[in-house]
């Protein structure tokens, strides 16, 4: 990471809006500063730990540099490829380059039949 932590909004692919905290210099160079969470800090609506971001990798030439960015918008995660494949990562002023794409991963819990009768005919 290279610069300080702030509140983020973040847009699922449902299209829900939640509270995400993150490096503010590498996500405002891949998102812009659109997505600054209003100056309060949220203590709701922060985003479920079922919910896994969907993610941008850069990497430097060399592969000693990797940032991991998280595309606020779907529609940044899909600008992606040719909107800014490349940035210049500030603190080691290395060129980085978008290298892999993670889509947004939802866990939903695990449902397992316990067996017990529960009254309903269904």
């Amino acid at each position: 990471m290279a610069g300080s932590i702030k509140w983020f909004v973040y847009t699922t692919d449902a299209n829900e809006d939640f509270a995400i905290k993150l490096d503010e210099s590498n996500t405002e160079i891949v998102n812009g500063g659109t997505q600054d969470f209003p100056d309060v800090p949220p203590t709701q609506n922060a985003l479920p730990r079922n919910i896994k971001p969907r993610t941008l990798i850069y990497r430097s030439a060399d592969g000693t540099v990797t940032r991991r960015v998280v595309a606020l918008t779907p529609a940044i995660f899909a600008a992606a490829e040719t909107g800014r494949p490349s940035f210049t990562e500030p603190v080691n002023n290395v060129v980085v380059s978008l290298r892999r794409k993670e889509g947004e991963i939802v866990s939903l819990p695990f449902g397992v039949d316990t067996g017990l009768i529960d009254g309903d005919a269904t």
